[in-house]
């Protein structure tokens, strides 16, 4: 899917292909081979570059050629129920337009109208690196969101007995995993971005003023505080689950002990009741007494045995 945004006063206006401005923003979501062929004709890019935005492994990079820069980074995705994951973003940078590439919708960009107000796809390296930014907050939003989610599963874990919730949690510590090669790969990136802008050969493809070179300095600083709190909270979720194993062992043991204390009761009712049906003869079995007899025995010595047992917390 193609589509083509330019800024202007009320937020992002819809072009076609067709008519491509200066200053626009071509945004392509799983694009087919005719697709990725025509927009490389349109805007002079090698058509290998739309397709590494579709590789597994998606590794951050930069790569430049003569007409163009190709930036990859990472973003991350929420695919629900506990489950996150991190796509390649690609971002190409040419003389007359920005064109980023992704194998599936995410959140990172912007959408069309009075949602993309306060991007301006006019200035491309501005556009650029407020979509570095943006990406940034929602590794930020995403580790909240595990965080308030993992506070939430504890609760439920203090009295669980099963498996669901640690399945929960490893969902969670798999998405923190990704997070954290993600943000690394793109510190890596953002490195590279810096010094890029001491190279002569590389400036002409970012050139920056005072409010680009803040708006990186913002980027840096919040992949760094992303990267901190997605190791922390791996951290604190690995020795979480080796906790929560040893509760819920810990909560099936009390259960298990439970019911032996029950057995225990039940079955002391059953033992006497048991002797005085025997074949033999036994004392008080042809009289009326004796039925009364075993029923009051027996509740007693249950409630003797239920006494015992609770002093030794297995009642």
């Amino acid at each position: 899917m193609l589509s083509v945004y330019k800024s202007h006063e009320e937020g992002l206006r819809t072009l076609s292909l067709e008519t491509l401005e200066d200053g626009c923003w071509v945004h392509s979501v799983h694009p087919t081979a005719e697709e990725i062929a025509e927009v490389a004709k349109k805007v002079g890019v090698p058509e290998e570059y739309f397709r590494f935005a579709f590789e597994e492994d998606g590794c951050p990079r930069v790569l430049r050629s003569a007409g163009c820069l190709l930036v990859i980074v990472s973003v991350p995705v929420f695919r629900g129920q506990d489950r996150y994951d991190t796509i390649p973003l690609s971002v190409i940078l040419t003389p007359n337009c920005t064109i980023t590439v992704t194998r599936e919708f995410t959140s990172v960009l912007p959408k069309g109208g009075e949602a993309g107000l306060g991007f301006d796809t006019t200035k491309s390296v501005h556009f650029f690196f407020q979509l570095l930014y943006q990406a940034g907050n929602t590794f930020l939003r995403q580790i909240n969101s595990i965080r308030k989610r993992t506070d939430e599963i504890e609760m439920k874990l203090r009295r669980s007995t099963t498996n669901e919730e640690v399945y929960r949690l490893l969902d969670l510590e798999k998405g923190l995993t990704y997070f954290t090669a993600a943000l690394r790969a793109n510190d890596i990136v953002l490195d590279n971005i810096v010094r890029m802008r001491a190279s002569p050969q590389f400036r002409r493809w970012l050139p920056m003023n005072e409010e680009d070179e803040d708006i990186l300095e913002s980027v840096i600083i919040e992949n760094k505080r992303a990267l901190a709190l997605v190791q922390t909270y791996g951290s604190i979720l690995s020795s979480m689950m080796d906790a929560f194993s040893s509760v819920i062992a810990n909560n099936l043991n009390h259960i298990m002990k439970f019911l032996a204390g029950i057995t225990i009761l039940v079955s002391i009712p059953t033992m006497i009741s048991s002797f005085w049906s025997m074949s033999m003869v036994v004392p008080l079995r042809e009289t009326e007494i004796g039925f009364y007899l075993v029923v009051m025995l027996s509740l007693l010595s249950s409630a003797l045995a239920g006494l015992f047992l609770r002093k030794k917390r297995m009642l």
